[in-house]
């Protein structure tokens, strides 16, 4: 379904999504940079956990229609923006009419040395080729960070899925497909963190994923340390997703401190911590899944509101 749009053409006139009145009519809605016809997407209310969350609005194409080659809001046009800017085929590269993004381990500190002899932080054997390499680590967060954009402002995976391969290596040092299903989680989609959970307690999970979610809490639990925790996701009746983000980089916790309520996406090496009992005041049990990931560099993470875009 292409990009999801905040700005669009009315009668020849600029219209922000945030302009938009939906008391109010409207003539033709056309694409920003091209004629496609587009419609609008209200906001609406979401039951998330404990609270409910106010899934934002948008314009998206009217079924059927598509953008002129070369627009702006095409998905095509956008990657290959993110490829010429990246512009490094170790890190972005295009093989078989596909592009193919490698999914590498942000650690702390220092890029990593290319070295036989390195293992990853969670000890699961020597994977030299998933760790950055040396003076690359400003390319390819930036170019993450692009991919998580576009991720996030596109309709579903399948909008992506035919046109990129995620890309990671396996203890014996041989590529392989990551699908992204098993790299993408938003708390919008349904079912979405009851899968990330099941992903990460039935089996090993090595690569990097991006979760996407609503800022519940920040703060500084020891000097100089800090968490970041999301929404809380509903999972069966009375079962709980919990998952937090912790670092220990102050520039992080400025940008964010002040962002409760706002909706965020984290690239990380997230795992499965522990499952807790909890008895609420009113003697309901709830049973939560604790799962936690480390940042380290404030490219790692993304506030996504209206004005997001390409």
């Amino acid at each position: 379904m292409g990009i999801k749009m905040n700005k669009v053409r009315c009668n020849g006139q600029e219209l922000k999504i945030n302009e938009y009145d939906v008391n109010k009519k409207y003539g033709d809605l056309k694409c920003y940079y091209c004629d496609a016809n587009v419609s609008f997407v209200n906001s609406h209310e979401r039951d998330l956990g404990e609270r409910k969350i106010i899934v934002q609005k948008y314009f998206r194409l009217k079924g059927g229609e598509e953008h002129r080659q070369g627009c702006k809001y095409t998905v095509d046009g956008a990657i290959l923006n993110i490829h010429a800017d990246c512009a490094d085929d170790e890190l972005m590269s295009v093989q078989d009419n596909k592009y193919v993004v490698r999914l590498m381990i942000v650690s702390q500190g220092e890029d990593k040395k290319e070295s036989k002899n390195l293992s990853d932080e969670s000890g699961h054997g020597k994977r030299r080729h998933n760790y950055i390499p040396r003076g690359k680590k400003t390319a390819y967060l930036s170019t993450m960070n692009q991919i998580m954009k576009l991720r996030a402002l596109v309709e579903c995976n399948s909008d992506l899925e035919d046109k990129i391969n995620l890309q990671y290596y396996d203890w014996k040092d041989n590529p392989y497909l990551v699908p992204w299903k098993n790299f993408y989680f938003d708390s919008e989609n349904e079912n979405d963190f009851s899968r990330l959970r099941r992903y990460l307690t039935n089996k090993k999970v090595y690569h990097p994923i991006c979760v996407v979610g609503y800022i519940k809490s920040i703060s500084e639990y020891q000097t100089g340390r800090f968490c970041i925790k999301y929404e809380t996701v509903s999972d069966e009746e009375n079962k709980r997703v919990a998952i937090a983000v912790y670092f220990e980089n102050n520039q992080i916790y400025e940008q964010f401190r002040d962002k409760s309520d706002c909706k965020i996406i984290t690239y990380a090496n997230f795992r499965f911590y522990q499952e807790k009992e909890w008895t609420a005041p009113d003697e309901r049990k709830f049973i939560y899944y604790n799962i936690t990931g480390n940042v380290y560099d404030i490219r790692q993470m993304l506030l996504l509101d209206d004005e997001t875009t390409v």
